[in-house]
């Protein structure tokens, strides 16, 4: 069963997504801005437990679509780069009503394949 496309019409939010790329004399990052547009963002309240056995509770989902979102970027390398850094991926969410929200941390970076083993979307946890 080959995976559907996601409506159009859901992506209509933008997220600005800060990369941390170097720190200074006194370890405060430098960040880079990109900003991705159509985009979807979801509210979630689940509780996820992080590799070292420790709890978070999740304040939303992002899920960024090839087809729609632009640019396109690798977030998965983003984020290993960040976190090589000893930094984190944060982001602001503006919504299609031109709300902005945020800054959120980038807990973790979901990449989902289609059926042929390319890449179908990201999903981001937010915190």
């Amino acid at each position: 069963m080959a995976i559907q496309r996601f409506p159009r019409r859901i992506f209509r939010d933008a997220m600005t997504l800060l990369v941390p790329s170097v720190y200074d004399g006194y370890q405060t990052p430098a960040t880079t801005e990109e900003t991705i547009r159509n985009v979807h963002v979801q509210s979630d309240n689940r509780t996820h437990k992080n590799g070292d056995n420790t709890e978070v509770q999740l304040r939303g989902k992002v899920w960024v679509y090839p087809p729609y979102s632009t640019p396109f970027l690798d977030l998965e390398t983003l984020q290993e780069q960040a976190q090589a850094l000893g930094g984190v991926l944060t982001c602001m969410i503006t919504n299609k009503a031109g709300t902005t929200t945020g800054p959120y941390t980038i807990l973790e970076v979901n990449a989902f394949p289609d059926d042929e083993d390319n890449l179908h979307h990201y999903e981001l946890g937010l915190v």
